[in-house]
């Protein structure tokens, strides 16, 4: 008994050696709850949504789960009140960790003069998505027109509102709706029933494309 005692008495090297490994497994365990404890390990909630609220609240709110930071130039939209969310990333409805990034995109009411700048090209149309969004332009329709070089990049920009096609470096107002041709591979030519060739362009919804 007197053996076993003196083995784990402080002036001997296995003493030492187990104190030593007992603090390392404590340190380790106190730092696993910690860590679990501040990135909310496992913890999600459903991301709400912040359109068509004030950006000023949201800005200056220190109580909220997240962070709101502005994305890009503020849109014109002189039927909404300046300063008002009209875009959110995440979107409402995804699952993200308290403590999340929100960028939100707000709305102006003084309507800016702003070059407009150069997509058609050998820019993807998700490029073009991003440049028009950093401009504070929109994208407005996109329109599919067969092209045996240019697949995947667009080939014309045209203003929304007159369909008329618009240069870059051309003065144009801030949230204005910009429309997009882009190229898509040659399809093979489909009778459409009366001797014809069915071919048309074809138009896809803006929201649908991956950011």
């Amino acid at each position: 008994m007197s053996a076993f005692i003196d083995f784990f008495s402080p002036r001997r090297l296995p003493f030492h050696i187990i104190l030593a490994i007992l603090l390392t497994l404590l340190f380790f365990f106190i730092l696993g709850v910690w860590l679990n404890h501040y990135t909310h390990h496992g913890k999600e909630v459903k991301m709400p949504s912040y359109m068509g609220k004030s950006s000023a609240e949201l800005l200056a709110s220190g109580s909220q789960p997240f962070v709101f930071e502005v994305n890009g130039m503020p849109v014109f939209d002189e039927s909404k009140p300046e300063g008002t969310v009209i875009a959110q990333d995440p979107r409402p409805g995804e699952m993200v960790k308290h403590g999340r990034k929100v960028k939100i995109t707000i709305t102006t009411a003084v309507a800016k003069m702003i070059k407009m700048p150069q997509l058609s090209g050998d820019i993807s149309l998700r490029h073009a998505k991003h440049i028009l969004e950093d401009s504070g332009l929109q994208l407005g329709t996109v329109v599919e027109v067969e092209s045996d070089h240019q697949v995947g990049l667009v080939i014309g920009q045209y203003r929304e509102a007159t369909g008329l096609p618009i240069k870059a470096g051309t003065e144009i107002r801030q949230g204005e709706k910009i429309k997009l041709e882009v190229g898509v591979t040659p399809r093979t030519p489909t009778d459409n029933g009366e001797g014809g060739d069915l071919e048309e362009d074809v138009e896809v919804d803006p929201t649908e494309i991956s950011l």
